[in-house]
């Protein structure tokens, strides 16, 4: 296992698309591990979003808002949270080479 330390050039990034209960249980947890945590949600102040180094509130059935996100911030993994999600985005992502998990696919069977 690789650790590192969050905010750094080398930080290992986890994207929470989906910021509940769920969500902020994996925020914690990530950060022991020092892990930085992106928070995303469609409404202010979710619950991953009190926890996380960083949030962002947007439209997460739009694929291009979902895809400006990742790719300013540059995660090392997606998790996708929520079935109210913009697959396409998730597609895509993959195809840029971000590691969406479980993969686009997945959620899009789901």
């Amino acid at each position: 296992m690789i650790f590192t330390t969050p905010l750094q050039k080398n930080s290992i990034k986890i994207l929470l698309l989906g910021s509940g209960e769920l969500g902020k249980e994996v925020a914690i947890e990530a950060q022991r591990l020092g892990v930085e945590v992106i928070a995303v949600d469609k409404y202010e102040n979710a619950p991953a979003h009190l926890v996380a180094n960083r949030a962002y509130v947007i439209d997460m059935l739009d694929q291009e808002a979902v895809l400006e996100v990742i790719e300013k911030e540059q995660p090392t993994y997606i998790l996708p949270e929520v079935e109210a999600i913009s697959i396409a985005a998730l597609f895509e992502a993959e195809k840029r080479g971000f590691h969406v998990i479980p993969n686009a696919e997945a959620v899009n069977k789901t």
